[in-house]
C-alpha cells in the first residue's frame, strides 16, 4: 500500500513530512530540519508538503496503546482515557502503565490531549503510524465480498453501471462517502458505429468506445434514405475503423461517398469531444452519511462540503490525487495537498488496464475513519473492478 511516502534510503520516517514538494528531489538536508542530507541519486516523496521530524521507532507497547486507543477513538469520536484501554486483555498492564505511555505518545505528536488527566485523541501522525501498521493483506470480510461481488456482477456490462454500483457497495461499506469515476482510455478506440434512421432527413450516429462508452449526434442527410442503406454504411465503416483511434482513423485513406466521409468526420469529432472532457463521469454516494459523522455537526463544515461536492472541486482534487497516486493511497487531515481536504481522510485507487484505460475508486471520510474496512474494501472493489474492465476491453 502506497500510503503517500516512499522511503528509498530508510531515513524519511513513516509519516514524516518534508519541506519540499511532490516528486521533487531531496538534493539538499530539509530546510526545516537540516538532518536530512539527500542519499546518492535523491530520493522522493509523494506527498504534499510535510515537514521533516527525527524518526523515533515506537515500542511495541507504545505501538500496541497507540493502535487501541485509535481503534477506540474511530468507534466513539470520544477522548480515550487511560482505565479504557488498560482494560483490554490484550493488553495486561496497568492504568499508571498506560498513562505513562500516553505521555509519551503525546510528546511524540502521536495523540493530543487538552490536559494530562484527560483522554487521548489520535493526532494525523497517530493516524498515519496506525494505518502503516494494517497488514497488506487485510481484506473484507467473505460475505460481505461475496455480497459485493455479485451485486456488481448483476449490473448491466457496461462501465458506467458497474461504476454507480461501485459507488453505492463503497458507501455503505465504509457509511462515508465514495465517489467512483467512469474508466476512460488515454485514446479512445472506436469499437463500432450504428447509424439509426430518425426522420426523412436526419439519422442518428451512436458510436461505441473501447470502455464501452456511447456517444451520440444527429446526422443530417441531404435526401431520403433508409435503414438498408444506413447499415450497409455503418458496415463498410466498421470493418474499415473498428478498433482504431482518432489519429489513426484520420490517417486511414478510404474512398468514401460524401455521406460515408460525414459519419466519419462526426465519429472522430465525438472521439476528440471524449478525448478533451476535462470532468470525467462519475458517481457519487453517501454524502448523507458523511454529513451524519459527528465531526462535520458544524455547519460551515458541512456547508463547504456539500458544495464542494455540488462544484465538482471534490472530484476534480481526487482525480487529481489519483494521477499522482501509483497505486492505493491514504491521505490524513493536514497529509492533504488541498487546506479545504484537511479535516478529511481520503483513500484513493486506480483501476483498470495499465497504460490503457483507468478509472478512480475514493473513500472521502472524517479522520476518524474506519481504515480497516475502507481499505479493504478500496483494494478489493478496485481489483475487481479491475478485472471486468480488463474482461471488456479484451
Amino acid at each position: 500500500m502506497d500510503s503517500g511516502f516512499r522511503r528509498k534510503d530508510g531515513e524519511v520516517a513513516v509519516g514524516a513530512v518534508c519541506a519540499l514538494t511532490p516528486t521533487r528531489e531531496h538534493t539538499a538536508p530539509c530546510t526545516l530540519c537540516g538532518e536530512y542530507p539527500a542519499p546518492r541519486g535523491g530520493h522522493k516523496l509523494t506527498l504534499p508538503e510535510r515537514l521533516c521530524y527525527r524518526p523515533k521507532m515506537l515500542t511495541d507497547r507504545a505501538a500496541t496503546v497507540l493502535n487501541l486507543l485509535v481503534n477506540e477513538y474511530v468507534h466513539t469520536a470520544s477522548p480515550v482515557a487511560s482505565e479504557e484501554i488498560a482494560r483490554n486483555p490484550a493488553l495486561r498492564v496497568s492504568s499508571a502503565t498506560v498513562r505513562s505511555t500516553m505521555s509519551q505518545l503525546t510528546e511524540g505528536g502521536y495523540i493530543s490531549r487538552p490536559h494530562v488527566s484527560a483522554g487521548g485523541i489520535p493526532s494525523d501522525r497517530g493516524y498515519r503510524h496506525y494505518v502503516e501498521s494494517i497488514p497488506e493483506a487485510v481484506g473484507l470480510p467473505s460475505r460481505t465480498r461475496k455480497a459485493a461481488d455479485r451485486y456488481l456482477a448483476d449490473a448491466e456490462p457496461d462501465v458506467a453501471s458497474w461504476s454507480r454500483r461501485c459507488a453505492e457497495i463503497l458507501s455503505r461499506i465504509t457509511a462515508n462517502l465514495a465517489i467512483v469515476t467512469v474508466p476512460r482510455a488515454r485514446s479512445p478506440k472506436l469499437q463500432h458505429l450504428q447509424l439509426v434512421s430518425l426522420q426523412e432527413f436526419t439519422a442518428l450516429l451512436v458510436i461505441v468506445l473501447g470502455e464501452a462508452r456511447l456517444l451520440k449526434r444527429l446526422v443530417p442527410v441531404d435526401g431520403p434514405i433508409g435503414q438498408d442503406l444506413l447499415d450497409r454504411t455503418a458496415e463498410r465503416l466498421n470493418n474499415a475503423l473498428s478498433g482504431l483511434s482518432r489519429a489513426e482513423m484520420q490517417s486511414r485513406r478510404m474512398e468514401l461517398n460524401s455521406f460515408e466521409e460525414r459519419v466519419k468526420q462526426d465519429s472522430m469529432s465525438l472521439m476528440l469531444e471524449a478525448e478533451l472532457g476535462q470532468t470525467p463521469e462519475h458517481h457519487t454516494e453517501g454524502l448523507s452519511r458523511l454529513l451524519n459523522q459527528p465531526e462535520f455537526a458544524q455547519g460551515e463544515i458541512a456547508r463547504r462540503l456539500v458544495q464542494m461536492v455540488e462544484e465538482r472541486v471534490l472530484l476534480e482534487r481526487v482525480v487529481s490525487a489519483a494521477e499522482e497516486a501509483e497505486e492505493l493511497s491514504v491521505y490524513i487531515g493536514s497529509e492533504n495537498r488541498e487546506e479545504s481536504l484537511r479535516p478529511f481522510g481520503v483513500i484513493i485507487c486506480r483501476y483498470g488496464v495499465p497504460g490503457q484505460i483507468s478509472g478512480t475508486i475514493c473513500v472521502v471520510g472524517p479522520r476518524r475513519m474506519g481504515y480497516v474496512q475502507a481499505i479493504g474494501g478500496v483494494r478489493h472493489l478496485s481489483a475487481f473492478m479491475g478485472q471486468m474492465v480488463q474482461g471488456l476491453h479484451g
